[in-house]
Parts: C-alpha cells; structure tokens; sequence
C-alpha cells in the first residue's frame, strides 16, 4: 500500500489508485478506515497549528503520520474520491475531559458516520458530541485550498 519506502511518486499513485477503488458507499467508508489505521505513527502535527497542516499530496510525500495526519488523510481520500457527501464533510478535533485525550476526526453525512475515533473503524455518532465543544471544526471550504 502506501506506507512504504518507495518513491514519493509511487506513494502518489497508489493513494491516486486506492481512491479510484473507493466506489460503493458507504461501505467503502469502512476501507478508508482501515487502510489509513495502518499508516505508519509518529507526532507530527499539533491541532492548534492548522496552518503548518500539509496539502494531500505534502502528507503523502511526507509520509509522516499522528492521528492528525491519518485524520487529514482520510478527509483528503474521501474528498478527492467518489465519495457523494464530501461537501458536508467536516474534520474535527476534541479534547475529551473524560478520558484527557484529544480525538481528530472525519464526520461524514451530518454525524452519522465517523472516522478515526476508534482506529480502523467506523463508528455512528459518539456519545461525547452531546458533552464536548470541539476544540477545531473545519468544513471541507476550510481544508481544501
């Protein structure tokens, strides 16, 4: 897949042909999920640096990921994809007092689906979105330049 040592080219294709993949939703959500859990972690980003926050193709050259990055990277699949919804999509980060983590998260379809709160999964609406303010809330007119 995309997290290997190759070329920056090569990674760029990949990402390009993973998404031309994507064509059944919202099952294919499910696979965005599961191939961004396997990108390779490390700290990168911090969620009150929005502009320092790369470009898709910055990210996957980089290839360099935090739970940001993978975040990014799935806001940047789904909207450079097929995906019907990707207009309403909104990106998303949460400083949970409960469990003092902080969750960055792709919200797709006015709440229903979410991704990247439990790694390789997606989940309906968390529980916390009645008790939490987000730290950030961008909109897809925030993030796609």
């Amino acid at each position: 897949m995309m997290w290997f040592n190759g070329r920056t080219e090569q990674r760029i294709l990949e990402w390009r042909a993973f998404r031309q993949s994507l064509t059944d939703w919202p099952t294919d959500l499910d696979r965005v999920a599961t191939t961004w859990a396997k990108a390779p972690l490390m700290n990168y980003l911090h969620m009150d640096h929005k502009e320092q926050w790369p470009d898709p193709w910055r990210l996957i050259a980089d290839n360099s990921y935090c739970d940001i990055g993978v975040a990014l990277g799935m806001f940047y699949t789904l909207y450079y994809s097929s995906y019907p919804h990707k207009e309403s999509m909104r990106m998303a980060g949460y400083r949970l007092r409960s469990s003092h983590k902080e969750v960055n998260l792709v919200i797709c379809e006015g709440k229903k689906y979410v991704l990247n709160y439990e790694l390789g999964r997606v989940v309906n609406t968390p529980d916390f979105f009645h008790s939490e303010s987000p730290a950030y809330n961008y909109t897809v007119q925030e993030l796609i330049v």
